[in-house]
């Protein structure tokens, strides 16, 4: 089994580029039954706390999916959107934790 973290550091302004891949995720996880998580940092925490209906839809995906979702919590403080992204269920973690652990799980981390 594959374990494959998406790293999504693409904003707003990337906004096709990053739902690309969040479906990607989901979709490894429900028909091959792959090791997924997903994990917003920088700007694409901004995706994650904002209110685009396809995002949402995404994220509702992968939350029933059951595929790990986690962001920064100081980009949500910088970026002010720390509620909504609490809100939208998702694990806060910091970077420097993420990346290790995920490293450390032996996770290939694809940039986003």
């Amino acid at each position: 089994m594959a374990k494959i973290a998406f790293w999504i550091t693409a904003g707003p302004e990337l906004r096709d580029k990053a739902l690309a891949n969040m479906v990607l995720a989901g979709r490894l996880k429900a028909n091959r039954q792959q090791d997924v998580e997903v994990y917003f940092f920088g700007p694409g925490v901004q995706l994650a706390g904002g209110d685009d209906e396809a995002i949402t839809q995404a994220l509702k995906t992968l939350s029933e999916g059951q595929v790990p979702v986690a962001a920064c919590p100081f980009n949500a403080e910088q970026y002010g959107v720390s509620k909504a992204v609490g809100d939208q269920g998702i694990t806060m973690e910091p970077a420097g934790e993420a990346l290790v652990r995920l490293a450390q799980e032996g996770y290939q981390i694809v940039g986003v």
